[in-house]
């Protein structure tokens, strides 16, 4: 692994995942593993500011979603449980025998399925701004994006999806950030992103989180229209012991918008789970 300070061990790899090479970055030389899941339309870029908070104490594993950054995008739907596959296929491949495991809208959504499906291979779960399953009455509209964007390429979702993203007064303040999150959009493939929405349309875990037993815990933004309040609430009630954390001032990327406030409840957590809930953090 190459050296990109003098303290802290940094890589970018493409790695054989099943049927797929997905792109990795790992940062850090040492500590227990934390793997970070990006949303839908972005790339493993989107946590670099935790990836960096973290690389000190802990080995920070971030990878591109099939279909999305520099990972191959496969043409056709795209399923929960192959991308948590994909995952266990990672670990395997770097020989990584558990780690925590973050993951943010479709990322949290991939969290969940290793939850339930490869139980043994989590040391935590922390789910940001997410959903249990999606309702019905959300395929219509899921089903208009993957028209707009087979017929007009990325561009036509980008303002609308800035706007969930993002708070009003974040976007004002923050164009460099939001220049940056326009970019991983606009650069998406749009085979990778319609099978990825595919995936999406058929998840439904709202029953099966409940067998959920590592730490667990659950972050949303107040102001996140798409994975409300409601819905964190109702993720934390399933799964025994989660603990809740509503972060203010914030819609869907909270921990962008409040990385503060994100990154002392993300540590705490870390340490809390680390020695399997048996200690105290301030």
């Amino acid at each position: 692994m190459s050296d990109t300070s003098a303290s802290t061990a940094s890589q970018t790899l493409r790695v054989q995942a099943g049927d797929v090479h997905l792109q990795v970055h790992v940062d850090g030389n040492d500590g227990p593993w934390v793997i970070l899941a990006h949303a839908l339309g972005a790339n493993l870029t989107l946590w670099d500011d935790t990836a960096r908070h973290l690389a000190a104490r802990y080995r920070v594993l971030r990878f591109d979603l099939r279909g999305h950054g520099g990972s191959d995008a496969p043409v056709g739907a795209y399923t929960m449980a192959r991308l948590a596959d994909d995952v266990v296929a990672l670990m395997d491949a770097l020989e990584i025998g558990q780690a925590h495991f973050c993951g943010v809208s479709v990322g949290g959504m991939v969290a969940q399925t290793l939850g339930v499906r490869y139980p043994e291979r989590l040391l935590s779960l922390t789910l940001v701004d997410t959903n249990h399953h999606t309702p019905l009455d959300a395929h219509a509209m899921w089903a208009t994006r993957i028209g707009q964007v087979e017929a007009h390429g990325m561009g036509g979702t980008v303002a609308s999806t800035l706007e969930r993203w993002l708070t009003a007064p974040f976007r004002e303040r923050h164009a460099d950030v939001v220049g940056k999150i326009r970019e991983m959009l606009l650069t998406t493939p749009v085979q990778g992103y319609v099978g990825v929405v595919q995936a999406i349309e058929a998840f439904d875990l709202q029953d099966a989180i409940s067998r959920i037993h590592c730490p667990a815990l659950v972050v949303v933004g107040d102001k996140d229209e798409g994975s409300p309040v409601s819905m964190a609430q109702s993720i934390a009630q399933k799964i025994h012991g989660a603990k809740l954390e509503v972060l203010p001032d914030a819609a869907h990327l909270s921990f962008i918008e409040q990385p503060e406030r994100f990154l002392a409840i993300f540590d705490a957590f870390l340490g809390h789970a680390a020695c399997g809930g048996q200690c105290d953090i301030p």
